[in-house]
């Protein structure tokens, strides 16, 4: 994470902050040259993490999301500092969550690695 170009947002985990990352991401992708269905398609794959790991994750409970901007496309990690969360797609009721997720960006990694929970990533120039 020392790349000047990354980006890290650390949000309380409550819902009344989703709309922070989601217009964080709408900068950064906007910047990058995506294209506004790219965008729309990155905020409402932020939504719908983060609306998975709120339902999951405790209270008093943070949530960091690290936007990597490359030259391919746009990386964007979930973690939290709740251990007790190890998949935050694997209840019956999240399988439609998830597969918005994988129909809207190009790459979705579920395995927990350390405190990561989620990344997903969209690339330039690629229509979904």
């Amino acid at each position: 994470m020392n790349d000047p170009n990354t980006i890290s947002l650390n949000l309380p985990a409550k819902a009344e902050y989703v709309s922070v990352a989601r217009l964080t991401a709408s900068g950064i992708s906007s910047s990058m040259g995506f294209d506004f269905d790219a965008i729309e398609d990155i905020k409402v794959s932020i939504s719908e993490v983060l609306g998975k790991i709120i339902e999951k994750t405790g209270e008093n409970r943070k949530i960091s999301i690290i936007f990597e901007p490359r030259a391919e496309g746009l990386k964007i990690k979930f973690l939290t500092n709740d251990d007790t969360v190890s998949n935050v797609f694997d209840g019956e009721d999240d399988s439609f969550s998830l597969a918005i997720v994988e129909a809207l960006m190009d790459q979705v990694d579920l395995q927990k690695n350390g405190e990561i929970l989620v990344t997903v990533v969209k690339k330039l120039g690629k229509a979904v």
